[in-house]
């Protein structure tokens, strides 16, 4: 008895056109790519074994052959005849990779609306600017700056070290080197 090990998926969503000889263009899209093959779906489904050439969107127009159908999907397998099908393969994990939602940052901390929103700011150069609090939280602060800033750069937000971790229009998102105490931070905060 022989166990089948799984298929690694990587979901990559592509528009694709597809035509041969015998069947007019129908309109494809990618679902995803495996050692298989690569997957799509269309309301057109080919025959297996049926030769097909796919123009998919930013890797261009190859040959496959039809490997295997079920409902709407087919599975084609590149022909090296184009484009090798290790470039195709390597060209849609690169676009899988793009199209990955990145992780949702976790706010651990609930964010406060300060009423004194002015804060002194040191830059890293030392020189002191006047930012404008949008939100504290007991990791970090969101505010507004009349000077761009990059990421990863140490600044001071009044009297708390903190590091750039993210630039917005206008503004920057910043952590602090050592978090406050959650119970300090209220709407009266002064930094």
């Amino acid at each position: 008895m022989s166990e089948r090990r799984a298929t690694q998926r990587h979901q990559v969503i592509l528009p694709a056109l597809c035509w041969s000889r015998s069947r007019p263009d129908f309109y494809a899209v990618t679902i995803d790519l495996s050692t298989e093959g690569i997957r799509l779906r269309s309301a057109i489904v080919p025959f297996v074994d049926e030769d097909l050439i796919c123009s998919i969107r930013h890797i261009g127009t190859i040959e496959t052959k039809v490997t295997r159908t079920e409902d709407q999907d087919f599975a084609v397998r590149v022909l090296n005849r184009r484009l090798a099908p290790r470039t195709v393969a390597k060209k849609l994990l690169f676009l899988a990779e793009q199209q990955r939602p990145g992780l949702e940052a976790v706010r651990v901390h609930p964010r406060v609306a300060p009423l004194r929103t002015e804060v002194p700011v040191t830059l890293e150069d030392g020189h002191l600017i006047v930012g404008r609090l949008l939100n504290v939280s007991a990791s970090g602060a969101g505010l507004l700056l009349g000077v761009p800033l990059r990421v990863g750069a140490t600044i001071i937000l009044g009297s708390r070290p903190a590091r750039v971790m993210r630039c917005f229009a206008g503004g920057v998102g910043a952590a602090f080197h050592v978090p406050l105490d959650p119970h300090e931070v209220t709407e009266a905060i002064v930094l």
